[in-house]
């Protein structure tokens, strides 16, 4: 085995241009690759696979028109009922109609309703717009009065009006809905009200644009800080532009792979790329510092290039090993989008291994020897001074390192118990992004702005009196259905059939509010169908089997969804007969639930990881007791990370709960590296376990503060995202990963020193 892997050491600084030019030619054909990354953020990528209630969706997608096709474009004025602002409304409407992808626009200035008088009873409000004051009152009062129009086109205090802009499904995906929501801006623009935008359409596109941002907002600083710590640190142009060509590269790679397994960049893999950039770059700052540090003993180029792929090329591989388990233990999700995250996570981690060992050897054996009056350079300044700070520390407190590490891992269990897991959805969005301010303004104005359906049929399961939807007898229980549900608190406006079928009702009786009433024969029912089809279409199924009552929920949380389902149901147990069937559906719930699901599955995830990384390390160091001793120090960050969370109501959500173990693959490394070179040291020393201590902290523990401040910057840039699951996520990352470093370098050489295992060496 060993004879092998110095033949492959060879094959690298024998041949560096060949291993050059391959990697060029692998980067070149993955920039095709990667060229062909399309964008995309669907609600549908969030739902578990195999899930009967996502089936249920996906079968009402089949029967209804989609709950996620409509712009709500709303805006401000001085009066939205004058006839200077109607005009305009009009001529808007006229703009917006012409937009390819939008199949229908309805505002103020050509709303249809049913009304009293005349051979048409369904007719638009404006057939013109009257310059008569009387007459532009009349038609005001017309539209306020109506109850489908109320929380829709016109809030109820008639200050706040919106345009409904239905998409053209085969237009409602992400590269077409980017071009109507510009020619949406383009000509909303001309006009100088106050606009505000929301629906899913325009959550989905400005969400994409916001995960854009983010990626510019985020790789800018990172590559900075990399060039700042890099030049610093080794004080050399070799050791600072080859590894930053090795990371850019990871991140082609990464990319490229995921475009040739048709992976798109989405709510969960568009962060891999900085990601990338923050992690990938550890294996070659300890490759560098191990080879420097050689190179000033041998004095050769080739032979310290030999040693340091020989003795940290297998620290470097089981480190990468490692934070690929934590990455990969994702691909144990049910949800898509996180199985992709982990699977090309841990793929950029490990072509950051094959690059660092490989291409950058290769481009040292083509440069000049580095002057060896420079290679002292590197390891000095504040960090050797740190180094020795906590020999100090080490060495006069252990006892009272571990108990107080005791005691803080007691704090951290309480902090743990306090994590609320109960999230909504525009808790993602930081308050102050002009998407969440016009999300909650919708909310607050129009009542609600999430998707709320609820599927009310024929049960075929029990015997039924009814033949169709179109009996009296149904739309009765849909009525009562549909009036408890719009009582029931942070549910907004709910419309069914039943409320076009009172409204005609109303009109065909000289407009009295006595007949706003379910007309009691079933052929008035089936009457207004045939005449006014086009008003139920969205709401009934082809066969009038099932009936849809459709709406808006507020901004709930996870918990609260669930109330508000168990609460419908018990209605519907106690009141609804049992030939009638009920079901609640729609993205809003389908996600709430989901991300319930989703933290439950990644903590699982975490659970895999750990028990896959204590099996490498048993494997690694062949002794139960030095494994245990080796898992111990980074449980401490994990409980740590817990205890953040509850004490200072961070909400377990899926990017926070990926932390978990995403932070613990990386965390383990140091510890990894921490007790190679200890294993190593101890031997050497004659098995003096605090000299062996003392030696590994200040050779190893330059790399370990390196690539540690590297990390902890990184993560911490990614506070700054439109996002608060990625800014906590970043947070928690970044907080997790210093106390673990805080911990190898304290708690670990103490409990070595007391307990001085035996460690079994490399044949």
């Amino acid at each position: 085995m060993r004879k092998n892997f110095q033949k492959l050491i060879n094959i690298i600084l024998d041949y560096p241009k060949w291993i050059i030019s391959l990697v060029s030619i692998i980067t070149i054909i993955m920039i095709l690759f990667a060229s062909r990354l399309e964008m995309n953020f669907s609600i549908e990528e969030l739902f578990a696979l195999n899930d009967p209630d996502v089936e249920k969706y996906f079968d009402f997608l089949e029967e209804f028109d989609r709950e996620d096709n409509l712009i709500l474009l709303m805006y401000e004025c001085d009066d939205p009922f004058s006839y200077d602002n109607l005009f305009i409304n009009k001529l808007l409407v006229e703009k917006f109609e012409s937009i390819k992808g939008v199949d229908e626009v309805t505002s103020l200035s050509n709303l249809e309703i049913f009304t009293d008088g005349g051979e048409e009873l369904l007719r638009s409000v404006y057939p013109y717009i009257p310059l008569s004051k009387d007459s532009l009152l009349e038609a005001k009062d017309r539209i306020i009065s109506s109850e489908l129009v109320q929380e829709t086109l016109i809030s109820r205090d008639g200050k706040l009006a919106s345009f409904a802009i239905e998409l053209n499904e085969s237009f409602n995906n992400h590269d077409k809905r980017v071009k109507i929501v510009k020619e949406i801006d383009v000509y909303q623009n001309t006009v100088h009200w106050k606009w505000h935008q929301s629906g899913i359409p325009i959550l989905r596109t400005r969400y994409v644009q916001l995960m854009v941002a983010d990626t510019i907002r985020f790789l800018i600083p990172v590559a900075i800080m990399i060039v700042i710590l890099f030049t610093v640190v080794f004080r050399s142009w070799l050791a600072l532009l080859v590894p930053m060509s090795i990371i850019i590269m990871v991140v082609i790679w990464t990319m490229g792979l995921m475009a040739s397994v048709q992976i798109d960049f989405n709510i969960m893999t568009y962060i891999i790329p900085t990601l990338l950039f923050i992690i990938g770059i550890g294996d070659s700052v300890h490759f560098l510092v191990k080879y420097y540090g050689t190179l000033s003993e041998v004095k050769d180029k080739r032979k310290a290039l030999s040693q340091t792929i020989e003795k940290i090329g297998t620290a470097i591989f089981l480190t990468s090993i490692t934070t690929s388990i934590g990455f990969g233990s994702l691909i144990r999700s049910n949800i898509d989008i996180v199985r992709q995250f982990g699977m090309m996570t841990a793929a950029g981690v490990m072509f950051a291994f094959i690059l660092t060992v490989t291409y950058l050897p290769a481009m040292i054996m083509l440069f000049k020897q580095t002057p060896i009056k420079k290679l002292k350079s590197y390891s000095l300044g504040f960090r050797i001074n740190i180094l020795k700070g906590f020999i100090k520390i080490v060495r006069l407190y252990p006892k009272p390192i571990i108990a107080f590490t005791f005691l803080f891992t007691i704090f951290s269990v309480f902090g743990a118990l306090k994590i609320d897991s109960h999230n909504s959805l525009m808790d993602d969005l930081k308050p102050g992004t002009t998407l969440y301010d016009d999300m909650m303004l919708a909310e607050k104005r129009m009542g609600a702005i999430l998707p709320l359906e609820l599927i009310v049929g024929i049960n075929t399961e029990n015997p039924s009196v009814l033949d169709d939807i179109r009996d009296p007898i149904f739309l009765d229980h849909l009525d009562m259905l549909q009036q408890y549900i719009s009582s029931v608190e942070d549910i907004g406006k709910m419309i069914s059939m039943v409320d076009h079928i009172k409204e005609f009702n109303r009109a065909m009786n000289d407009g009295k509010n006595e007949y706003y009433t379910i007309p009691s024969a079933r052929s008035a029912i089936t009457q207004t169908i045939l005449l006014y089809g086009d008003q139920f279409n969205s709401l009934v199924n082809f066969d009038y089997s099932k009936a849809r009552i459709t709406g808006r929920v507020k901004d709930i949380d996870s918990k609260r969804a669930a109330e508000i389902k168990r609460d419908i149901y018990n209605y519907v147990d106690k009141n609804i007969p049992d030939y009638i069937s009920v079901e609640i559906t729609g993205t809003t719930f389908l996600a709430l639930a989901t991300n319930d699901y989703l933290v439950s599955d990644l903590t699982t995830s975490f659970i895999a990881a750990f028990i896959l990384i204590t099996l490498v390390m048993i494997i690694l160091f062949k002794s139960l007791p030095i494994t245990l001793i080796s898992i111990i120090p980074n449980t401490i960050p994990m409980l740590a990370m817990a205890a953040m969370m509850g004490y200072f109501d961070i909400i377990l959500r899926p990017p926070t709960a990926m932390t978990f173990a995403v932070a613990f693959g990386i965390a383990v490394d140091d510890t990894i590296h921490f007790l190679t070179r200890y294993r190593m040291e101890l031997p050497a020393l004659k098995w003096h376990y605090r000299l062996a201590n003392d030696k590994t902290i200040l050779t190893t523990g330059l790399a370990m503060i390196t690539t540690t401040g590297i990390l902890v910057m990184g993560f911490l840039i990614l506070i700054f995202s439109n996002f608060t699951p990625t800014a906590d996520f970043g947070l928690l990352a970044a907080l997790t990963i210093f106390i673990a470093l805080v911990c190898d370098l304290t708690f670990l050489p103490a409990l070595l020193g007391l307990v001085k295992p035996r460690i079994d060496q490399d044949d």
